[in-house]
């Protein structure tokens, strides 16, 4: 099924012309469509499109590894710009009676992998030290009186509460792939006692493999505050350090099919705090149910520029970049009426008689649900597999028209067809010239710290991503549809209930003690 839907581009446009239009009924075309006189061309529109230069990347020592044709490059030889400390590290053995999981804090393997991922992360350059503690959390074993698991999650509180001294991070070796077992630590170690966890796999970090330490070493040297690597674009780069600037990431994710009737929405917010623009702390909100404004804009902003003027000297930004993630086409103009005034309230919250703070605001939507996709019609402006080249952008015959907007493909297609994120200027206080806006959205898709490849969506709107979903782990119970007794919620159960539920899981969204930091990755 996977190979039939992942087709390579070519073939599909193929299929289109030849295939599709006759189904539909437009070649010939039907008794409906001569009745109004409408025809439709037998090829494909012709659009201009033009290829951005690769945006240079840099890490420790100035050291810039160069982006291959698939938009993707390798840690080989460089060190992280900024390497966190890590300082006490508690390693967490997940006993699940599983067949690849470790035999418990003994096991020689488990040593031999530690020590593997350790070393990878000093020659990463973070600065590896303090103390290392092993401990093992033996579950019971499954109950369908307990879908959940709770006694499971209750068994892992009990470990971690007994580690002594306390780690600055956990490395989570799990059984398996169970996401309960997953939400339920997420829920427990974010929100319940503030503790930064990294997972993985046993069966994945017991390959040995150099690639899943270095992946995991991503993660880890930006939860503890530190930086994989920085933007070397010229002029990206003289843009934003011409004035203090934060650049934020809004999403917002809704309940499912099987969830709880009323389980509420999460917005995320996440916003730079740096002038490397890579660290990108996040507030998390619950709301009103699919409801795709956010609700709480205001607070959520406010809480960002505390945090920015906190890290900045007491600065706030004299600009503001804002990537807004998740809206629907015919939703881009609520945005400017509705979430705009919100975050022109939350700069008034700053502002002095007769000096009102008000820096300059750019909002941009992302939109990836959509249907155009681009054909290559010139073998140079093509990769292998024929899609689009890393860097393709269309700006004329496709856009809107009444705004500002552009198609970008950043990323390199690995498999299938890609697709391009459509970007819509819906508020430029910046005037941005396209060029610009353009440049800095690629660049900016090539600062996605987790991993060594540009991506798709911009980073800060993934970011944003990442953090509501990092959101539903603390609503899990909900959004399996289960009530507080641990039945499968029915009518009977209004919306206000499952809302009080909501929030009494929430408990006021991510512990202090790890809020400030990147702990959503």
């Amino acid at each position: 099924m996977t190979t039939t839907a992942c087709q390579p581009p070519n073939v599909n446009g193929r299929t289109i012309v030849n295939q599709g239009l006759a189904r539909l009924g437009f070649q010939p075309p039907g008794a409906v469509l001569q009745t109004f006189g409408v025809e439709v061309g037998h090829e494909m529109v012709v659009v201009p499109g033009r290829i951005l230069p690769t945006p240079r990347i840099k890490y420790s020592r100035n050291n810039s590894p160069v982006a291959d044709n698939k938009a993707s490059w390798n840690l080989r030889g460089v060190k992280f710009a900024a390497g966190a400390t890590l300082g006490n590290m508690a390693v967490l053995v997940i006993k699940d009676e599983k067949d690849n999981e470790f035999a418990g804090v003994n096991d020689p393997e488990l040593d031999e992998v530690v020590t593997g991922f350790r070393e990878m992360c000093a020659n990463c350059g973070m600065k590896v030290g303090g103390k290392l503690v092993y401990a093992e959390a033996r579950l019971p074993s499954k109950n369908s009186s307990d879908p959940l698991r709770k006694e499971a999650i209750e068994k892992i509180r009990q470990v971690l509460l007994a580690i002594r001294p306390s780690p600055s991070i956990v490395l989570v070796m799990l059984a398996d792939e169970d996401r309960t077992v997953y939400e339920g630590l997420k829920h427990l170690c974010d929100v319940l006692l503030g503790i930064a966890t990294v997972c993985v796999n046993s069966a994945n970090i017991k390959k040995k493999s150099p690639r899943v330490y270095a992946n995991m070493a991503l993660k880890l040297n930006m939860k503890l505050g530190g930086i994989n690597h920085n933007m070397s674009d010229p002029n990206s780069v003289r843009w934003l350090s011409a004035k203090p600037t934060i650049i934020v990431g809004m999403d917002v994710t809704h309940p499912g099919f099987g969830s709880a009737k009323g389980t509420p929405s999460i917005a995320a917010v996440v916003a730079s705090v740096d002038n490397q623009y890579a660290q990108y702390p996040a507030c998390l909100e619950i709301q009103e149910t699919k409801k795709e404004m956010i609700t709480k804009l205001k607070d959520m902003m406010i809480s960002r520029l505390e945090i920015f003027r906190s890290c900045n000297k007491g600065k706030l930004p004299e600009r503001v970049l804002v990537y807004r993630d998740g809206v629907s086409e015919g939703q881009f103009d609520i945005v400017r009426s509705e979430e705009h005034p919100e975050i022109m309230k939350a700069f008034q919250k700053y502002g002095k008689p007769k000096q009102p703070y008000r820096p300059k605001l750019t909002i941009v939507v992302c939109c990836k649900r959509h249907h155009a996709r681009f054909y290559p019609i010139k073998k140079s402006a093509a990769m292998g597999n024929a899609n689009p080249r890393p860097g393709t952008v269309a700006d004329r015959g496709v856009t809107a028209g009444c705004h500002s907007d552009f198609f970008l493909q950043a990323h390199g297609g690995l498999q299938g067809e890609t697709r391009p994120t459509h970007y819509l200027v819906v508020q430029d206080e910046n005037r941005f010239k396209a060029d610009e806006i353009q440049g800095l959205t690629h660049a900016l898709s090539y600062m996605f710290s987790p991993a060594t490849t540009a991506v798709s969506l911009v980073s800060p709107a993934y970011y944003a991503d990442i953090a509501s979903d990092r959101g539903r782990c603390y609503l899990h119970k909900l959004l399996h549809g289960i009530t507080e007794e641990g039945t499968t919620l029915s009518c009977s159960h209004s919306e206000g209930d499952v809302m009080k539920e909501a929030v009494n899981l929430w408990r006021g969204g991510v512990h202090k003690d790890i809020k400030d930091t990147m702990f959503y990755l």
